[in-house]
């Protein structure tokens, strides 16, 4: 994250949730400044107090030039690794014969309306990544963005799938 720019550990987890959190995961607050420290003793991350009127002052990181090649050598040399999908949901419809057919309705109606407005949220930074003027380099941000609407449409198309096969099954019941 710090290869955009300099910051905060603050500012680290706002933009985490703002940009990673909708394909991989946003990392607790903890945790960022743990690897902030460990990147920091590792000599890949700089650290600058900063003060601040009328708020408390922070420490900003920032990638060192040994950081940059780090990140840069992960991006090139790092062997392909299948993603691995976790879904609460999918095991939950996995054993669905196990339970009331009415409760997964209403959770896959859930994950229908959750699915639509993410949907309706990719689109928004999708837009914004379209109307960034040149100084900004978003391609590689549009492509991650677009991958999240796809999976996100293809979400909302299996949810309203299985919601019609499972009331199906209740109708005929």
């Amino acid at each position: 994250m710090l290869g955009f720019n300099p910051m905060s550990g603050y500012d680290l987890k706002q933009f985490a949730d703002k940009s990673i959190g909708h394909f991989y995961w946003s990392p607790a607050k903890s945790q960022i400044y743990a690897e902030l420290r460990r990147l920091t003793a590792a000599g890949l991350v700089t650290e600058k107090h900063v003060e601040q009127d009328g708020r408390p002052d922070k420490r900003v990181y920032a990638l060192t030039s040994e950081g940059r090649e780090t990140l840069a050598s992960w991006i090139e040399n790092s062997e392909f690794e299948q993603d691995v999908f976790k879904s609460n949901l999918m095991l939950r419809v996995f054993f669905g014969k196990s339970a009331d057919p009415d409760s997964l309705i209403r959770l896959l109606r859930q994950n229908f309306d959750f699915e639509q407005g993410r949907v309706a949220e990719l689109r928004a930074m999708e837009q914004q990544c379209l109307t960034a003027g040149p100084e900004h380099d978003t391609l590689f941000s549009l492509l991650t963005i677009r991958a999240g609407i796809h999976l996100a449409e293809a979400a909302v198309k299996w949810s309203e799938e299985a919601i019609k096969s499972l009331e199906a099954r209740v109708v005929k019941a």
